[in-house]
């Protein structure tokens, strides 16, 4: 007999049905020129990137958000294949690579593709382990 043969359906799936902020975490390495104006800029090479991702889902009847899947999906789907990898000044729209621009394209990006009942609380993304920026709801609202 298998450990879970006995386990049987809950009377109740949802304990509530609520917003609640799923999270999710992903890291890519890419390459990158950084300008400071027109003759000055800074290279970045094979760095690595660490990317939070804050969303609002409700928890459905079954007690449970946004599929996770569905997020990676995203993810992989139309995100990964232009920054793993990648000389960044190449596969992103005409801009300077700075994680406040590469922030703001990954938010409208992710957003575009997100179910109807999930948004998009908070982006945070870092170019070191010491160095990042946060974008949140408010700030994109303004």
């Amino acid at each position: 007999m298998a450990k879970f043969d006995d386990v049987k359906p809950p009377k109740h799936f949802a304990r509530h049905q609520k917003t609640v902020l799923i999270l999710r975490h992903y890291e890519f390495c890419a390459d990158a020129r950084i300008f400071f104006n027109e003759t000055s800029y800074h290279d970045l090479e094979d760095n690595r990137y660490l990317l939070d991702i804050e969303l609002w889902s409700k928890t459905d009847e079954l007690g449970m958000a946004v599929d996770f899947r569905i997020i990676d999906n995203i993810y992989k789907t139309h995100l990964e294949p232009s920054l793993e990898g990648q000389l960044l000044n190449e596969t992103l729209p005409d801009m300077n690579i700075t994680l406040e621009n590469l922030i703001h394209w990954i938010w409208e990006t992710f957003s575009t593709h997100l179910p109807d009942n999930v948004s998009l609380n908070a982006i945070t993304m870092y170019e070191s382990p010491d160095q990042g920026v946060r974008f949140t709801r408010d700030i994109m609202a303004q």
